[in-house]
C-alpha cells in the first residue's frame, strides 16, 4: 500500500544501516545484489519466525508464506487451476507464486528466495523430483502454410528461453533455416501468435492451442527431444502437494 517513492526511501535507509547495497539498478531493470539476496533470505527467515511465534500465541489462523516459482512452460494455460488446487491442498500456507524462466527460478531457489520451484530439468544443474515428461511438438494453425526451402517462421519466447534454444538447435542440426516471426514474453502470447497464423512454434503437446495442430510430419520437420519438468522443494509435504496439483491438472 506504500508509494514507490516511500519504498525507495525505506530501502535507502535500510542500505545505509546495513552499510551495503541491496539492489542493483539499471535503466531497464532492478535486481538484487549478491548481498541483497543473502539479506532477503535472512529477512524472510525472521518474518517466518515472527509468524510462527504469533501462530503459537494466537492460534493457527496465521498462515505461513509459501514462495513458489513455476516455469511458464510447466503450467501454461492450466496455471489458475494448479494454483487453486495447491491453495486447497495447503490451507495453512499463503501462496506467493512467480512465473519465469527455469534457469532464473532455479538460481533464486538456491539463493533461498523460493521454497519450491518447478523447472525444466535440462535447464538446471541438480537433481530434483521428476514431476512429468514433456512431449514437444511443432505446432501451427490449421490454415498455416509453409513451403519447404523457405525460412521457417519461428514463434518463440526471447533468446533467454532454453526451449527456444532447443528449437533453434534442432532446426540448425537439420539444416533448416528460420527467421523470427514473433517473439513473446509468455506461453499465452506464443499460443495467441500461433493461433493467428504467424508461424510455427515448439510447444509441449498439452499446450497446443485450440484450432491448431501438430505439423512436424506435415512439413517434414525434425523430431524434437522429450524433456522433463522437475520439482525442487525443501519440504516433503509441500512437495507432495505441488506434485499432486500438477498431475491432477495436466
Amino acid at each position: 500500500g506504500a508509494s514507490q517513492s516511500a519504498v525507495s526511501v525505506k530501502i535507502k535507509k535500510l542500505e545505509d544501516r546495513l552499510g551495503n547495497t541491496l539492489l542493483s539498478r539499471s535503466p531497464r531493470s532492478v535486481r538484487l545484489t549478491s548481498f541483497g539476496a543473502r539479506f532477503l533470505n535472512d529477512a524472510r527467515s525472521l518474518i517466518d519466525l515472527h509468524d510462527s511465534v504469533t501462530a503459537r500465541i494466537s492460534g493457527p489462523s496465521v498462515q505461513k508464506r509459501l514462495r513458489c516459482g513455476i516455469s511458464d512452460h510447466a503450467a501454461g494455460g492450466n496455471l489458475p487451476a494448479i494454483i487453486a488446487a495447491l491453495s486447497k491442498a495447503l490451507p495453512e500456507h499463503r501462496l506467493h507464486v512467480a512465473v519465469g524462466y527455469s534457469d532464473t527460478l532455479y538460481t533464486d531457489f538456491k539463493a533461498g528466495l523460493f521454497s519450491a520451484v518447478m523447472v525444466r530439468s535440462e535447464d538446471v544443474e541438480g537433481t530434483g523430483r521428476v514431476a512429468f515428461e514433456e512431449n514437444l511438438v511443432w505446432t501451427a494453425s490449421r490454415e498455416f502454410a509453409w513451403k519447404a526451402g523457405a525460412a521457417l517462421p519461428l514463434v518463440a519466447l526471447s533468446e533467454t528461453c532454453a526451449l527456444r534454444r532447443l528449437a533453434e538447435g534442432t532446426l540448425k542440426d537439420a539444416g533448416i533455416s528460420y527467421e523470427d516471426a514473433f517473439t513473446g514474453t509468455g506461453v499465452g502470447a506464443i499460443q495467441a501468435a500461433v493461433s493467428a497464423g504467424l508461424g510455427i512454434a515448439c510447444l509441449d503437446r498439452r499446450n497446443i492451442p485450440a484450432g491448431c495442430r501438430e505439423v512436424g510430419d506435415l512439413f517434414q520437420l525434425p523430431v524434437l527431444p522429450k524433456t522433463k519438468m522437475t520439482l525442487f522443494c525443501r519440504e516433503d509435504d509441500i512437495a507432495s502437494a505441488i506434485l499432486g496439483a500438477f498431475r491432477d491438472h495436466l
